[in-house]
């Protein structure tokens, strides 16, 4: 059961636009059309990302687990608000937000919120607060590297465009007054690969004796983005996954919901971590 849960700990996957040679197809209402193909958005939103030097985000995220089958299966729904400031180089996170989730100690319906907040510098570490004992910890450092070389990683908006070429029939491409809007919906295991490759890395330092994504069945993956018309900033991604897996023999189906809106790029300069977190934080033993 331990194992399970670590599964349930591996980040979400990140998706980007691709390219094709159509223009957008305007949605209802839309006045201000676009002649631009998808090829060149992409170029475009691409030659945006290297100006991106920091960027805020709001996130929601509802997830259901079921775990198991028959009399025995149990769900787990946790819904989470997150908001987050980051800088791309040097690397840089502020987190708040929290958590909300089944009281595992109380009864029926009843459920519990976790505040969460962590910093992460570069040259500083990873940060998180305790709730329980409202206190700081720090990352070891040699995990906090591992950490930083995953995100580091999955902010090369370059490399993911390149794992994505393969799927750019799979994209519809839209716009709106404001957006160019590139859905993608799939079901069974076409993107499996993709998945995997992208998750990999995050998973080798969980302890797993085995890859669970070996077991995966993928039932739905759907993603919206929002590219501004404008800036070509990515400023929404909507995502939905349905998938299903072993984990020493049980059986887990998830269900996951994310709404990511970006705003206010380029408006931080620094992130700084308090001082008082940094002299008092102490290492998990």
């Amino acid at each position: 059961m331990k194992k399970i849960f670590k599964v349930l700990s591996v980040g979400a996957f990140a998706l980007v636009l691709a390219a094709c040679n159509t223009s957008a197809t305007p949605t209802k209402d839309t006045t201000k059309t676009s002649s631009l193909t998808l090829e060149q958005v992409y170029d475009k939103a691409v030659d945006r990302q290297a100006d991106i030097k920091s960027m805020s985000a709001n996130m929601e995220t509802n997830q259901v687990t079921k775990i198991g089958t028959g009399e025995e299966s149990m769900e787990v729904a946790i819904d989470s608000k997150m908001e987050m400031d980051v800088i791309a180089e040097p690397l840089a996170m502020h987190l708040t937000g929290s958590m909300t989730m089944p009281d595992m100690f109380g009864e029926g319906t009843e459920k519990s919120d976790m505040p969460i907040e962590m910093y992460m510098k570069q040259d500083q570490g990873f940060f998180m607060k305790d709730v329980a004992s409202d206190s700081w910890f720090k990352l070891p450092n040699e995990k906090f590297d591992d950490i930083l070389d995953q995100t580091a990683s999955s902010a090369d908006a370059k490399q993911q465009l390149q794992q994505l070429k393969e799927y750019i029939d799979d994209f519809t491409f839209e716009q709106n007054d404001d957006a160019y809007v590139l859905t993608l919906k799939s079901k069974g295991d076409r993107f499996k690969d993709l998945i995997d490759s992208q998750v990999q890395e995050s998973i080798q330092g969980l302890g797993l004796e085995e890859n669970p994504l070996d077991n995966l069945t993928i039932d739905k993956v759907n993603y919206v983005l929002y590219i501004d018309k404008e800036t070509f900033d990515t400023t929404k991604m909507d995502m939905n996954f349905d998938f299903k897996m072993k984990v020493e023999d049980e059986e887990l189906a998830m269900t996951t919901k994310s709404v990511i809106t970006y705003t206010d790029f380029n408006h931080l300069k620094t992130i700084d971590i308090p001082q008082n977190i940094i002299d008092n934080a102490t290492e998990p033993q």
